[in-house]
């Protein structure tokens, strides 16, 4: 006995073939298990102008739909009707519907009292809240009892970031993810972004930073004003400051890159400094700690924020330890960032990546290609990857904007 065909019209615009949506669109129908009819296709006619399309799809149940429609409502598909947003009471405290819209980074409108109403404070993996005229994403730990949360796709429009179209400043990484050989391409590329100081910036910077000589130039790059924002662990910190004080990373020489004998307990000597005088501003004013990224982040007094981990030594008196506590803290300072540089800090880069909305520019330099992946696995899909050395990569960018 045959069963009966499920079938739904939706409908999307935007730059749909040069941002490449509509293959990506019919990827998505096909490898699920569905099919389409084009019922409208109009191309828009200049380089600025919109291309609109009407598509049917037909499963053979109603999962396969769901499932379909879901993942097309992030690429920005929606039911060809304008229908109203639904939403259910949160039954407690951190607790939503079972059937709650799970956020994407992209800007997102719900069609509420029949108008089309913005989602404010965008991020992945949150869920929507009404309340009365506005709408904003919550984390689950923030919804309270008897919030209006929105549940299932019924009037939510994605408007997804046109990443091959609106990125012309990296047209030339057309795999997303370079080699060495481009690394100056990329490096001109992020001087022509930030070199008019225009752009919030924001750098995420794993202990690597240091361990590579990299430290020095983003040192630089801070004291020249173009770097606003720094997102960290414990260890870049730690290390930044063992660095200045005993002249080694990890207990290997900086200038030789020989091992110094007894050199593994140089970082928990520079922890026990920093927690002697209190905080690494007190160090400063001691006149111990003179100079480092650490030191210069203080001395211009640009927001920063370290978040700690099951793995931390000490840790330093500045590191957030709660989680909750730490992502808040991120999530207060990257508020209106132009530009994120990831530098080799795999969580920590995944971690913002769910914090900031796909219009934020993101650049992750990594020596390893698989962070990128992650990050593009996880949603964040505006990430353009650099695969370098770190340290090559903050040379290269620090030579190009401070020398002169």
């Amino acid at each position: 006995m045959s069963m009966d065909k499920i079938q739904k019209t939706v409908k999307t615009e935007g730059h749909l073939i040069d941002s490449n949506l509509m293959r990506r669109i019919f990827d998505t129908i096909i490898s699920d298990n569905g099919t389409y009819e084009i019922l409208e296709f109009n191309i828009g006619k200049t380089n600025d102008e919109i291309s609109t399309a009407k598509i049917t799809i037909t499963t053979n149940d109603n999962t396969a739909m769901n499932i379909i429609l879901l993942k097309l409502s992030s690429l920005g598909c929606i039911i060809d009707r304008d229908e109203e947003v639904i939403f259910e009471k949160s039954p407690r405290d951190g607790v939503v519907p079972s059937n709650f819209y799970s956020t994407t980074n992209h800007q997102t409108q719900i069609f509420h009292n029949q108008k089309w109403l913005k989602v404010n404070e965008l991020r992945m993996d949150g869920v929507i809240v009404v309340d009365k005229k506005n709408a904003k994403v919550k984390k689950f730990r923030d919804v309270l009892r008897n919030d209006n949360v929105v549940v299932g796709l019924s009037g939510v429009k994605v408007l997804p970031e046109y990443v091959e179209r609106d990125r012309s400043d990296f047209t030339f990484m057309a795999g997303d993810v370079s080699s060495e050989r481009k690394v100056q391409l990329a490096v001109d590329r992020v001087v022509d972004l930030i070199s008019g100081r225009t752009k919030k910036v924001a750098v995420v910077a794993g202990p690597v930073v240091v361990h590579t000589g990299g430290s020095v130039d983003l040192t630089k790059l801070i004291e020249a004003d173009y770097v606003n924002v720094l997102l960290a662990g414990n260890a870049l910190a730690v290390h930044d400051i063992e660095s200045q004080l005993f002249g080694t990373s990890l207990g290997i020489d900086s200038n030789t890159g020989k091992p110094v004998e007894m050199g593994h307990r140089n970082h928990l000597r520079a922890i026990n400094e920093v927690r002697r005088a209190g905080s690494i501003s007190n160090l400063i004013t001691e006149g111990i700690l003179t100079g480092g990224v650490m030191h210069a982040v203080l001395k211009k007094g640009i927001p920063y924020s370290l978040a700690g981990s099951l793995r931390d030594d000490g840790p330093l008196p500045e590191t957030i330890t709660d989680m909750n506590e730490a992502q808040d803290d991120h999530i207060r300072i990257l508020k209106d960032v132009d530009i994120v540089i990831m530098l080799s800090s795999m969580l920590h880069s995944i971690a913002v990546g769910n914090m900031i909305p796909a219009k934020v520019l993101t650049i992750c330099v990594d020596i390893n290609p698989a962070v990128v992946t992650k990050l593009k696995d996880r949603g964040s899909l505006q990430t353009i990857g650099v695969v370098t050395d770190v340290g090559l990569f903050i040379h290269m960018l620090g030579e190009k904007l401070t020398s002169s």
